[in-house]
């Protein structure tokens, strides 16, 4: 089967007809669809199994008979894919999707389109209107016809009979899902679903159906004493019914829940990118950088006013040291000339005191000088005295005169300046504030820029409102999953313990006296359909386990980390041990190489099935590292399948990556999403439309 194209027609943010072309060379197998966060990618992935199982694509069935609100749901669901215009209203009066594809049957190949479509009200009479139309093109082409082969009532089965719904999963999956398998999330609801589509692709159906009616025709023909068992055997098989389709009813809405949770978390991822381009990320720590902004002027007054107080004290006299020089000397020596002065002056009055007493009447009365005689020796001793005094003069003659006049603690308050102005702590004082100063305003600059930049409170504000609502509503979608998740797996355990209530009950059946050759002859088809069982599921094992060898080995880097693999036939359990003996763990594996194990489980099952379908995988690299991407990238999607659709963003399938999938692309494309509530396709994978390699034939694929 190969998928040759998909028609959009105002299907979620698809507006009006848009028409993607999958077909490719077989030597070129790869479709590579790009698309950032919330352009649609997942949305397209969706109405491709929309398109092909209707109700029972997301979960098994969400309207099936006897399941109360199932089909009003699954309506509701339809109603809100039709394309909304910007305020939230249907712009359309209903959506459709179409998926074409080639198959070979009979040896020869044709061509389907299903086409499935509804209309906008969902309330009205008749619900949402869906129809379903087939159509077939044989190999001469012309125009698709109705299928007359099969009657319209059995169009869905059919579908169902070239993609069975059971392994469907195995061939359209998403990274996510792959993710929340390899890390074991979900309650074991991704094991439980990896069971269901082993089971599936085993075809053992028939068969267990078959047992469980031979059991039924050998409980109901009970008689005597064999008739209690039989009543227990109804009731029992009863309540399996039951707690069957209450669990099956739990899947449906946990796969419903888990799709609007996925599908908040797309719009959540859109907005808050589109927040980031204008902004957002500044604009949700405002206050933080306004109280940064308050703290640095803080910072910068501070010092400024450490630096006016070095400059009101002895910092100027630093930017002139010859001066402080100078005037330091000169302090010391107009000093020293005070003291010279104040010595001389009492010298001199010594000397006066001292002639005085010379010239008075009892030193000439006791000398024995005359008056003549008294003035000779007072001239004498003055004499002498000037000669005692005139060491304290200058040589060029006249006493040194203090120039400046300054008392004791004035000069000693001026040294002390001089000798502070002078000193290294004051001018590493001066560097270190004025740094600081400048560190400070450098920084109060960038913070003023940044808030004159950022958007306005009521730009930004109902943005943020509005990714916060979603996270919120995005919580409570993954509580309610989680709840119903735990119910589910309540259910998977109850039908494990009837079931083996009925096989407790049917050995007492065997047992009992009555029907006894009915019961040896059921024994014994039992035996055979058993052990018909075990040898196809012992062999599927044997396969899915070469396959899984394989797969896991070309994905992984470590090439020898993993030697052999074995599945439990009844359980399927993985184990997986090493090149040399002993067990690998899955705690002993990094997130990375959990998540390539799972994708090779899914490759080795649909390897298993023996079926050629497409694979179509959205964000297959979302979770992983870049060494397994790049492994991802050029060792599985060329070799997947004989046509691979991918999914992607720009940072999964770089640039550099794609160059290196070149061999193996038969078409690229690139979703865009406008802002005005639609996207459009283009050819080229993320490529300026007229720009620098863009292709003379790339052209825009979405109409209107």
């Amino acid at each position: 089967m190969i998928l040759t194209g998909v028609v959009l027609t105002d299907y979620g943010v698809y507006r009006g007809r848009n028409e993607i072309g999958l077909s490719c060379p077989p030597d070129r197998p790869v479709v590579l669809i790009g698309g950032r966060n919330g352009a649609g990618k997942t949305t397209l992935f969706e109405a491709v199994r929309l398109c092909l199982y209707g109700e029972a694509a997301f979960g098994g069935g969400v309207g099936a008979p006897g399941r109360r609100g199932g089909r009003r749901k699954y309506e509701e669901f339809l109603a809100r894919r039709v394309h909304r215009d910007g305020g939230g209203r249907a712009s359309a009066g209903g959506a459709s999707v179409s998926v074409t594809f080639r198959f070979f049957q009979g040896g020869r190949e044709s061509e389907y389109e299903v086409t499935r479509s509804w209309s906008a009200d969902g309330g009205g009479i008749g619900g949402v209107g869906e129809r379903l139309e087939v159509g077939r093109r044989g190999p001469e082409g012309g125009r698709f016809s109705p299928l007359d082969a099969v009657e319209r009532p059995h169009w869905q089965q059919f579908i169902e009979g070239i993609i069975p719904r059971g392994i469907l999963q195995l061939f359209f999956f998403d990274g996510e899902k792959v993710a929340r398998m390899a890390g074991g999330e979900g309650g074991g609801g991704e094991d439980e679903a990896v069971r269901e589509s082993f089971r599936a692709l085993l075809g053992l159906e028939p068969v267990e159906q078959l047992r469980a009616d031979l059991e039924v025709n050998l409980a109901r023909n009970l008689t005597g004493g064999g008739a209690s068992l039989r009543r227990e055997f109804e009731a029992v098989k009863a309540e399996k019914e039951e707690n069957a389709r209450g669990t099956a009813k739990l899947r449906e809405r946990l796969a419903q829940k888990m799709t609007e949770r996925d599908a908040v978390r797309s719009q959540a991822d859109a907005l808050e990118a589109r927040i980031g381009r204008i902004g957002g990320g500044f604009a949700a720590r405002r206050e933080e950088v306004k109280e940064e902004l308050a703290a640095a002027r803080s910072e910068h007054e501070g010092a400024c006013q450490r630096l006016r107080d070095m400059c009101a004290g002895a910092l100027p006299f630093s930017l002139v040291p010859a001066r402080l020089e100078r005037l330091r000397r000169g302090i010391l020596e107009d000093q020293d000339a005070q003291r010279r002065r104040a010595g001389r002056d009492a010298l001199e009055a010594g000397i006066g005191r001292m002639l005085a007493r010379l010239d008075a009447g009892a030193f000439r009365a006791g000398a024995g000088l005359d008056a003549g005689g008294a003035k000779r020796a007072a001239r004498l001793v003055a004499d002498m005295a000037g000669e005692e005094s005139g060491g304290g003069e200058p040589e060029g003659g006249g006493a040194a005169e203090p120039a400046m006049g300054l008392s004791q603690s004035q000069a000693g308050r001026l040294l002390g300046a001089i000798e502070e102005a002078g000193s290294a702590a004051t001018i590493g004082g001066l560097a270190e504030h004025a740094g600081a100063a400048a560190a400070a305003a450098e920084r109060m600059a960038a913070l003023e820029s940044s808030l004159a930049r950022a958007p306005r409170d009521d730009e930004i504000g109902p943005l943020v409102s509005e990714a916060r609502r979603m996270n919120v509503e995005e919580g409570r979608l993954e509580g309610e999953a989680r709840y119903i998740e735990e119910k589910v797996s309540s259910g998977t355990a109850l039908q494990q313990h009837l079931n083996s209530k009925l096989r407790d009950i049917m050995s007492r059946i065997y047992k009992s006296e009555g029907s006894e050759r009915g019961v040896e002859l059921t024994r014994k088809v039992q035996g055979v359909l058993a052990e018909y069982a075990g040898r196809l599921r012992a062999r599927k094992v044997r396969t899915l386990e070469r396959h899984l060898l394989k797969s896991a080995q070309t994905l992984l880097h470590k090439r020898d980390l993993i030697g052999s693999v074995s599945v439990d036939p009844e359980t399927f359990r993985l184990s997986l041990s090493r090149p040399g003996g002993g067990e690998v763990r899955r705690d002993d594996l990094s997130e990375g190489e959990k998540q390539m194990l799972a994708t090779a489980l899914l490759w080795a099952l649909a390897r298993t099935s023996g079926r050629a379908l497409p694979f179509m995988i959205d964000t297959p690299l979302a979770r992983l590292d870049g060494g397994h991407r790049d492994g991802m990238a050029e060792r599985f999607l060329p070799a997947a399948s004989h046509q691979v659709i991918v999914l992607s963003t720009d940072e999964e399938i770089t640039e550099a990556r794609r160059a290196r999938l070149e061999p193996h692309l038969g078409r690229t494309y690139t979703i865009d999403y406008d802002g005005s509530g639609a996207a459009r396709c283009r050819e080229g994978y993320f490529e300026a439309e007229g720009g620098a390699g863009t292709s003379a034939g790339a052209r825009e694929i979405a109409a209107v």
